[in-house]
């Protein structure tokens, strides 16, 4: 038997000696752990959050299903599918941070559990427990799963629909997806293309039910890029076939030669056609056309084409063309992303895939699943590396995938003879110190500069650092699994110190509540109606509780007073020179003023002055 990851095999209990079982329990606990403490805890963060949150509530105050509003206004920039999970939520927690956070959360936690299931067919239950704590501890990851965004959402979808495909390839040969167990406990290696798929069309549903939720999460990707990575798999599995038949020869001349040569065998058009065929892809789209499309032609509808036009057109093709709100970087822009992302289990990444490269190169026993694993993680990254606009969140949906590579790599170096791979597990270790060094030198510079009283937050470079020196002498005496363990205690104690105790903090100098309770108190009432001028914050429109006007110019103050008397204004202090002739015709009054957080201005909130004390005495009898 195996060792397990985090217990001994002379540990083992009458309960641990269901695997299946204890690992799933464990897991769960853990991502409860990481995506729930303190999970409503603070307020929501601009610009996002608040984006979606005040969207749902809209949707939910209507009882609308359909289409989505931000402020009043038709928002075109998500599909629908958070936004019915929070009216769920909503329902259920009411109206708040953690209502709004509940789905996320949850279905982050799924995702874990996938990962898990993802690792145990197609290397072992233990990667597959490695790798759910990978992904639910990498930084991230953990801290979208706690956000008010489609990410999650759609992480868990894709994650699904790969999880049904691999179970499905699984259950066709024996039990595991890279060919079932042979007598000596290794794969069978011999896989010809068409054992990659599911056997029938029942086992293929699954899979495309999964992708037609994923685009209602976040659009078409949520189909074209896994329908894009199982196809390659199987592409490059069949010219494998072929050359080892004899009926393809491999390229001979220049590298470029070659390269053309050998990209025209997998993707010759009559091979990409005869394989998306095999892969049912027509009864893809007919599930997408019962699941999703319903949806996309109503809204359609409802909004005379104006969703339409501006999700697909706008949001997914534009996004791709051009950069998008100043979000482009260079093409190597995911490589810091995914080093950053990932971190603290990032310090073992490019061994990983170093490892992952040559397993594939000398062909090994689990090839089937490292190709599956390297076609997720690489068109996932291609994909967006040559899109225009670039965001840390787009490549989200391969860290499952980085998660088992990384998995497969520490367990490999985990039961690997003695001394082999310890001094490269041990630089892993040296680079992890140092990072948490530099975090522990900046951590407090940047609070005494940005938030002040929580210099204690060094704290978030000295886990890492005690981890990383833990692990290292670990390894050094040659105790590899309890290495591990300490890393992984290391990872849950850095993420919920970063993720769900660090925002606490944050979320005091935020600006938005604060204005908002001032402004209920001042009226001595929940019912507020709030302008701004000269600017907007989606979280006052949350905090706030209803729409708010936005004012352009200076004479639209006084209409905005004569329509509610009672109302308040918003603005900036350095804009206050702008808004003289205006109060002169519509004398206001400061009723509180709040720094901008994270800005060099502070935001000032005005009312009518006897409106003021009257409403003050009134809320304080």
């Amino acid at each position: 038997m195996m060792p397990t990851l985090f217990r001994d095999e002379h540990e083992m209990t009458a309960f641990g000696r269901h695997p299946l079982v204890r690992h799933q329990l464990l897991l769960g606990l853990i991502a409860a752990f990481v995506f729930f403490t303190n999970l409503g805890g603070y307020a929501l963060f601009d610009e996002d959050e608040p984006k979606n949150a005040v969207c749902g509530r809209e949707m939910f105050e209507r009882g609308d299903l359909i289409v989505p509003t931000f402020n009043g206004q038709l928002r075109t920039d998500k599909p629908i599918l958070i936004y019915w999970l929070m009216q769920v939520s909503f329902r259920l927690f009411g109206v708040s941070e953690f209502g709004a956070r509940f789905g996320s959360a949850l279905l982050a936690v799924g995702t874990t559990l996938l990962t898990y299931h993802l690792g145990r067919k197609l290397f072992s239950p233990d990667v597959g427990l490695l790798a759910g704590v990978i992904v639910c501890t990498s930084l991230m990851f953990s801290a979208i799963g706690r956000s008010v965004t489609p990410d999650s959402v759609l992480i868990f979808c894709l994650t699904l629909a790969f999880t049904s495909y691999v179970w499905a390839v699984a259950a066709r040969r024996g039990g595991h997806f890279s060919g079932g167990m042979s007598g000596n406990g290794s794969p069978v290696t011999t896989t010809p293309w068409t054992e990659l798929l599911p056997a029938t069309w029942q086992s293929s549903l699954p899979m495309y039910l999964a992708m037609s939720c994923a685009i209602l999460a976040k659009g078409p990707i949520g189909v074209l890029l896994p329908c894009t990575i199982i196809g390659l798999l199987l592409l490059v599995t069949r010219r494998r076939n072929e050359l080892d038949a004899g009926t393809l020869t491999v390229p001979s001349g220049p590298w470029w030669r070659r390269s053309i040569a050998t990209v025209w065998q997998v993707m010759r058009p009559s091979r990409v056609l005869t394989t998306s065929l095999a892969m049912r892809v027509l009864l893809g789209a007919a599930v997408v056309l019962v699941v999703a499309l319903p949806w996309y032609v109503i809204v359609g509808i409802k909004t005379d084409g104006a969703w339409l036009r501006g999700f697909l057109g706008d949001h997914n093709v534009g996004r791709f063309l051009g950069p998008k709100e100043n979000h482009s970087g260079p093409v190597f822009y995911y490589v810091i992303a995914l080093l950053m992302g990932c971190f603290p289990w990032s310090v073992f990444l490019p061994v990983a895939v170093w490892q992952l490269n040559k397993r594939l190169m000398q062909g090994d026993a689990w090839s089937d699943s490292d190709r599956f694993v390297a076609c997720w993680a690489g068109v996932w990254f291609v994909f967006f590396s040559l899109a225009s606009t670039k965001l840390p969140n787009y490549v989200l949906p391969m860290y499952p995938a980085l998660a088992l590579i990384s998995a497969r790599y520490l367990h490999g170096w985990q039961l690997a003879p003695v001394a082999l791979g310890t001094v490269t597990f041990r630089n892993c270790c040296r680079v992890l110190a140092v990072v948490g060094v530099v975090l522990m030198i900046a951590a407090p510079i940047a609070a005494s500069l940005l938030l002040p009283g929580d210099e204690w937050l060094f704290l978030i470079g000295a886990i890492p650092l005690l981890g990383a020196s833990l692990a290292y002498v670990a390894a050094q005496r040659e105790q590899r699994p309890r290495a591990i363990r300490i890393l992984a205690v290391s990872a849950v104690s850095f993420v919920i110190l970063l993720v769900a105790i660090a925002p606490s903090r944050i979320g005091l100098h935020q600006d938005s509540p604060k204005l908002a309770e001032a402004a209920r108190y001042a009226a001595g009432s929940t019912d507020i109606k709030l302008a701004t001028f000269n600017y907007f914050s989606p979280n006052l429109v949350f905090y706030a509780g209803q729409p708010i006007q936005r004012l352009r110019q200076a004479d639209e103050i006084a209409l905005f007073f004569e329509q509610h008397p009672h109302g308040f204004l918003v603005t900036r202090s350095d804009k206050l020179n702008r808004l003289t002739e205006a109060l002169a015709k519509t004398p206001l009054e400061e009723v509180t003023r709040h720094r901008s957080f994270l800005r060099n201005h502070d935001l000032v909130l005005l009312g009518r002055p006897v409106d003021i004390a009257a409403r003050g005495d009134s809320a304080t009898r």
